[in-house]
């Protein structure tokens, strides 16, 4: 969830944080109109300060941006920033974030590297949502592992809503387009006592059809049923104290954009990554069956299975390659169903001129039940059976807060404490060659549970009495996390209910204790910052959920894993300010981050059941430039664009993947190695206050890897670069609060994919998510 510099209503920045508002709870957006370089406020310090002062990486967009992108879930933010991915796993209701090549592997049971927050309660892990009356966006880059609720090695996404305002108004808008897309969304703010108790209710439904057509039922894949309400009550009894609560529901049907067949890896083929699959699809589903079972096998097969292809899988992947991702041939259900809960109540309270007490209470129910093809065939490999995938996450948090300014001295200081409990059950369908080989009907179903302590410290300094040189000082912040983690595979579960020598069958726990710190230096220089900041952060170990439960580490032939460790070193530079008279924003950053102990998954046959291992690569690095501009040569006119370039490498790679022989990890995966947008847009006036702007926008990407041992295990695992344009046309007039206007997305309908199943190594194929493909639409919008 991040922003483009260049986006009308947010810009990346990188900045310096000398002292801020001690209220964290202001706007964390720019303002409404957002265009040029007017001063943008965020919350990246939990204070509220200007973007140019903030001494981390932190891209913005305002909720107005959201709108004019026609950005309604996580999945729309894909293009919208450069060196943020959003990455699709299981299917396109899988999602979850990368920066910096810190992210989530399909199947893991390790937490994010990239936490998503709503309101400052940290929320959930991987999932989809929908985005409707924001106040902003904000994704910060880089380890967070001082002021934030939970650590993270590679970022935070921060979501925050529209808060209720001291004045009666609101807005309702519809949209329109293909694929049978019906939106509304609307908001009412009441302020029922004037200044004293305000209340905002807000909601959205949507419905849109599928952008696949499966051949093999006839029936649209991946249409879309969103319902939701937000109610936001505040709370002002004196001016001293103040409260806050946001109650979020968000109810989703449908089903899920499915994988698709990818690649196969024929048989005998030689090079580089050549390996023997234990479970061979290559071979079991195609006329190769007969050299295993004898002549005819392959055809008594098909009868079995009058819906297979009865040309082989070999021959399918051709097939499904020339009709391209959106007319696919898969025999799996596809269903999706999500109920989620959030609860957010601040309360803050000034007990000073310059000091202030802040308490953030948090609640999440999460329910998920998914339907899903993996392998992306007509032939029966890897499909979730009738009871599907179910995901049951409460998460209760409680963070308090002093925030303060002494002298010369900003600072934070506080405790956090979760205690999370996630009930996962997944039932597989896994191998059904029958006559020949009975299909297997894989359940694993294990609850983990999280208990999280952690008191932290970060303040800034100006130097500037003590050295003489205006608008220098340092920032510093330390953080002590405790977390207890715990997994009890439940009766149903495979492994317990089909017991095997040395498996643990009681609960495994393991605690984790690290420190995690900040520093940084930086100064302003009239319209320019310097800062240099270096960061250590962690996410904690755990146990393998789909994976035998033997003792020790998945290095090792174990089902546990090691906590991972980000180091890095951010030196940035940002001007702000008139070139020749026309407002500019300029933002160079260049970061180079050391991790240890990476978690990455590799899927493998042990012990006779494919399953999902978390291992821990030894070392890796990360170095990369982000660079943002934005310039205003007229006030008619907007134009600017953004570059990421990224490198990374596994330094030390060498990883025995459940005790078996070392395999040598890399390339890096999610990582593109280039990234760029570019947009320009024209606004002018009509008549009175009436304008129509035109704005283009063009994103573009260089191939990712989606698996993380692809040289060695999984050749196919690669996706393409690719790039996207988008055209928007609207006509408005704010004085009277009304807007028209048009949305084209993937205007040249370029075919790209948003994540992979890397299964080459245990199936002999790779399965991919396709991203969306042309879509236009009209909105009518009215304030009030």
């Amino acid at each position: 969830m991040a922003a483009i510099l260049g986006l009308i209503h947010g810009q990346s920045a990188y900045a310096q944080t000398p002292a801020g508002s001690a209220d964290p709870q202001e706007s964390s957006a720019a303002p409404s109109s957002g265009f040029g370089t007017e001063d943008i406020v965020v919350t990246a310090q939990r204070r509220s300060e200007s973007l140019e002062r903030t001494p981390v990486a932190v891209s913005v967009i305002g909720g107005e941006a959201l709108k004019e992108k026609s950005i309604t879930s996580q999945a729309d933010l894909q293009s919208a920033v450069p060196g943020l991915q959003v990455k699709a796993s299981q299917s396109s209701d899988q999602l979850n974030y990368a920066i910096r090549g810190q992210s989530l592997d399909p199947f893991s049971s390790v937490r994010p590297g990239v936490l998503p927050y709503f309101n400052e309660v940290q929320v959930g892990g991987p999932g989809s949502g929908a985005f409707y009356d924001l106040q902003s966006v904000q994704v910060l880059k880089g380890p967070q592992g001082t002021l934030f609720g939970r650590n993270s090695t590679g970022g935070a996404v921060l979501v925050t809503s529209t808060k209720p305002e001291n004045r009666f108004g609101g807005y309702i808008s519809g949209r329109l387009g293909n694929y049978d897309l019906r939106q509304i969304e609307g908001a009412i703010n009441i302020p029922i006592v004037d200044d004293k108790v305000l209340l905002r209710v807000s909601g959205l439904i949507e419905r849109r059809d599928g952008f696949q057509f499966n051949l093999f039922d006839g029936e649209r894949v991946g249409d879309i049923e969103r319902n939701a309400v937000r109610g936001s009550l505040t709370l002002n009894p004196t001016p001293a104290l103040s409260n806050t609560l946001v109650v979020d529901y968000l109810h989703s049907g449908g089903s899920s954009t499915s994988n698709v067949l990818y690649s196969v890896f024929q048989p005998g083929q030689q090079g580089p990554g050549a390996t023997i699959a234990p479970v061979p699809a290559n071979v079991l589903f195609s006329p190769l069956l007969d050299s295993v079972f004898g002549p005819g096998s392959f055809a008594a097969y098909l009868a079995a299975h009058p819906g297979a292809d009865p040309d082989g899988i070999i021959a399918f992947a051709e097939k499904q390659k020339q009709r391209g991702p959106f007319e696919i041939n898969v025999d799996g259900a596809n269903s999706h169903s999500a109920k989620n809960l959030v609860v957010s109540n601040i309360t803050t309270l000034d007990i000073g001129t310059d000091t202030q007490i802040k308490n953030v209470f948090g609640y999440t129910r999460i329910k998920t039940l998914d339907r899903a093809e993996f392998d992306g065939s007509p032939y029966g490999i890897d499909t979730l059976g009738p009871q599907g995938l179910r995901q049951d996450l409460r998460q209760v948090s409680e963070e308090l807060q002093l925030i303060g300014k002494t002298g010369s001295l900003s600072y934070v200081t506080g405790i956090y404490y979760s205690n999370e409990r996630l009930d996962y059950f997944s039932e597989s369908i896994i191998f059904d060659v029958g006559p020949f080989i009975p299909l297997s009907d894989q359940f694993n179903h294990s609850i983990t549970t999280n208990k999280t302590l952690a008191p932290y410290a970060q303040g800034t300094y100006d130097l500037s009495g003590l050295t003489g040189v205006s608008g220098l000082s340092v920032t510093a912040g330390v953080r002590y996390t405790v977390e207890e983690v715990q997994i009890a595979r439940q009766p149903d579960d495979i492994y317990i209910a089909n017991p095997q020598p040395g498996f643990v069958l009681a609960p495994q726990s393991q605690k984790f204790k690290k420190w995690s710190w900040q520093f940084g230096v930086q100064e302003q220089l009239d319209n320019v910052l310097l800062y240099a900041v270096t960061r250590r952060s962690f996410r904690s170990g755990g146990f393998n959920s789909i994976a035998p439960p033997l003792p020790g580490l998945g290095n090792e032939g174990g089902s546990e894993y090691l906590a991972e460790v980000a180091t890095d070193v951010e030196l940035g530079a940002k001007f702000r300010g008139n070139v020749a008279g026309a407002p500019v924003r300029l933002n160079i950053a260049g970061y180079n981050l050391w991790v240890e102990d990476i978690q990455r998954v590799t899927y493998a046959l042990i012990r006779g059941t494919p399953s999902a291992i978390t291992v821990n690569v030894p070392k890796a690095r990360v170095r990369g430039i982000e660079a943002d501009l934005t310039v205003s040569p007229t006030l008619w006119l907007n134009i600017g664009g953004s570059m990421n370039y990224a490198k990374g490498r596994f330094t030390s790679n060498l990883v025995r993947v459940a005790g078996g022989d070392p395999v040598a990890f890399g390339p890096y995966p999610d990582l593109p190695e280039f990234s760029a947008t570019a947009f320009a847009q024209i606004t002018v006036p009509v008549k009175g206050t009436m304008t129509v702007s035109a704005r283009g926008d063009i994103y573009g990407q260089t191939k990712t890897y989606f698996s993380s041992a692809q040289r060695a295990l999984n050749p196919g695992a690669v996706l393409p670069g690719y790039s996207l344009a988008d055209f928007r046309l609207a006509l408005q007039d704010e004085q009277a609060g009304w807007s028209l206007s048009a949305n084209l997305k993937n205007a040249f309908n370029r075919v790209y994919y948003v994540g992979g199943l890397p299964f080459e190594s245990v199936f002999a194929l790779n399965a991919a998510v396709p991203g969306a493909p042309r879509t236009f639409l009209v909105q009518a919008e009215f304030r009030f």
